[in-house]
């Protein structure tokens, strides 16, 4: 196990940064165990990671309203320690709870983290969802957005948004990622 502590000493770094990167270390060993664990999905189903640059854009997805007792434990933040993708998994099974999908297998989840000036601390995790049993849609991608809030001490992932993607089957647009239902 990797002990953050220890490297304390080597570089003067704040107790913001210190959380940060506690919460980035483990987002990232979630996300290589993600990964690694669905290898064999991602080689079966051809599901190919986001881009950057696409996982980004908030239009790309789309936006799905979070109505009644979801939204207000979608809306609890989650600590830094927990990672962004543990807290995007947590945010998608109970914004998902009303729609029978909680139980869901999940084959690949991404961490993008888009530091600027304007939103300093800014989060996005894509969650896809291959080998759906639909005529119409082979998977989903699942896109939550969240921004960094709090004390130095006491740093949470706060949900800003949430929004999907659909692959679909057939027509038109066969094999290509939509915001649009498929036909």
């Amino acid at each position: 196990m990797l002990n953050l502590n220890s490297f304390n000493h080597l570089l003067p770094v704040s107790n913001t940064s210190t959380h940060l990167l506690r919460g980035l270390m483990a987002s990232a060993l979630l996300s290589i165990s993600l990964v690694s664990a669905s290898s064999h999905a991602n080689t079966s189903n051809s599901i190919s990671p986001i881009s950057r640059a696409e996982a980004a854009n908030p239009a790309n997805f789309k936006h799905l309203n979070v109505n009644g007792r979801a939204v207000t434990y979608a809306s609890a933040p989650c600590p830094i320690k927990t990672g962004v993708i543990a807290c995007g998994l947590e945010k998608l099974k109970l914004i998902n709870s009303s729609i029978n999908e909680v139980s869901a297998d999940y084959d690949l989840a991404q961490a993008f983290f888009f530091p600027s000036k304007a939103e300093p601390k800014t989060a996005v995790v894509v969650i896809t969802r291959s080998g759906l049993m639909d005529d119409s849609v082979s998977a989903e991608r699942y896109r939550i957005s969240f921004t960094l809030k709090g004390t130095p001490s006491e740093l949470s992932w706060h949900w800003v948004q949430y929004g999907v993607q659909y692959q679909c089957v057939r027509g038109n647009k066969a094999g290509k990622w939509t915001k649009n239902l498929c036909p």
